[in-house]
């Protein structure tokens, strides 16, 4: 066990270099140049699982980079989409662990004062790799691949300039609920239907006449007789409302809080 402190990315590319199996990492915000650089370090055959908070929010405001993302699954790779999460940590072959407080960007790795724990103790890193995967394989959590970023630029080629989009003043009881949240105008509002389609596009159209921030499946559930109309032919209306709902939150627009309840992940202001 030893300190890791800023900067370590001499260390980071030493410990890609030397995995042979796995390289496995949790980090809320991701830059395309580290992703490029984990992908042109590690050895060929060796496998790359990020999970990440693919949040809008996160998107629009550039913390996380879609062009990393698709290198990585271009290359084989896996990205998923963890929406809660704010730890950091990086496996390497389940042999070798750090949790730090570097995301992989510059500023984690170069810039910024971070800090954290290089370990290769087999009980804790045991307990970290079961930690990771129980993450990985959490119902909260998405795979992200082409597709859905592919939509993802689409919303973020059509909203406007980040400083148009600002959250609405509020007391401090409802400040949790809108946090990680954007706040877009309703002709952004627009330009997200927009860059939907079909069945996206209409369970999100329903989401936005929801006025709580936070709702259930059984909230949604009360617009089948509307999308009965839309799709007569679909006699699994509820499942159908489900299955979008996830796709919906592989996107980025809405967090799955557990127990049938949602959170929107963008006020309209």
């Amino acid at each position: 066990m030893k300190i890791i402190r800023t900067p370590w990315k001499d260390f980071f590319i030493d410990l890609v270099s030397k995995s042979r199996n796995s390289i496995k990492i949790a980090s809320p915000f991701v830059k395309s140049n580290m992703c490029d650089l984990l992908i042109n370090t590690k050895s060929k055959n060796t496998k790359i699982e990020l999970i990440t908070s693919f949040k809008l929010i996160n998107l629009y405001s550039g913390s996380i980079d879609l062009e990393g993302l698709e290198n990585i699954v271009d290359s084989r790779g896996v990205v998923k989409n963890f929406p809660p999460l704010h730890a950091k940590i990086y496996l390497f072959d389940n042999t070798k662990a750090i949790i730090t407080s570097s995301n992989l960007t510059d500023g984690g790795l170069l810039n910024n004062f971070e800090y954290g724990i290089y370990l290769t103790e087999k009980e804790l890193i045991h307990e970290i790799v079961s930690d990771f995967e129980y993450i990985s394989k959490s119902e909260k959590t998405g795979l992200i691949g082409k597709e859905e970023i592919s939509t993802v630029k689409q919303i973020l080629k059509n909203l406007p300039k980040r400083e148009t989009l600002k959250l609405p003043k509020t007391s401090n009881e409802k400040k949790e609920l809108i946090e990680d949240t954007i706040g877009i105008t309703k002709e952004s509002l627009n330009s997200i239907v927009s860059s939907l389609k079909g069945w996206k596009a209409e369970i999100f159209k329903c989401l936005n006449e929801i006025q709580s921030q936070v709702f259930t499946l059984n909230d949604v559930y009360r617009f089948e007789e509307r999308l009965k109309k839309i799709y007569p032919e679909n006699r699994n209306i509820k499942d159908k409302i489900r299955q979008q709902l996830q796709y919906l939150r592989d996107l980025g627009l809405i967090e799955f809080l557990g127990h049938g309840k949602y959170r929107k992940l963008w006020i309209l202001t």
